[in-house]
């Protein structure tokens, strides 16, 4: 189980895309373990050949143009290509499908039923006076003798 572990980081040891750290514990579980040593030496032995057959091939300077090109990643005049014709009514269709969306969440989100009544505001009502009747008036002077 333990050799699954590195197994899986000798193709990205040896490309040196390995952080340090993990390479000095791969490194001393190679020390270690004779079958990933192995397993290292036939993967760099595979590297090697590819490496050695790229160098014999001759590659024609507008090569990733013809395969873009092919790919239809790429016009012949060497721009990119333009953006699709279904694109705007794409962007149509979903613009109205999030508006819709929208209302419907604003409308969930509304109480459901009639609306409650308002509250009315309380009648100012002036205070009782402790003999019972209405407060005499100080202004007419019809005071209590």
């Amino acid at each position: 189980m333990r050799c699954m572990l590195f197994e899986r980081q000798l193709s990205s040891y040896l490309d040196g895309e390995l952080p340090r750290a993990r390479a000095a514990r791969l490194e001393a579980h190679l020390r270690e373990c004779p079958h990933c040593r192995a397993e290292l030496e036939a993967m760099g032995g595979i590297a090697d050949h590819i490496r050695a057959a790229s160098l014999q091939l001759e590659v024609s300077h507008d090569f990733d143009k013809r395969v873009l090109r092919a790919m239809g990643y790429w016009q012949v005049t060497g721009r990119p290509i333009a953006q699709p014709k279904m694109l705007k009514p794409l962007l149509v269709v979903a613009t109205v499908l999030l508006a819709m969306m929208g209302m419907v969440r604003y409308y969930l989100s509304q109480p459901y039923g009639p609306p409650a009544p308002l509250a009315q505001p309380a009648a100012a009502v002036a205070p009782a006076w402790p003999g019972g009747g209405i407060a005499p008036d100080e202004d007419r002077g019809d005071r209590a003798p």
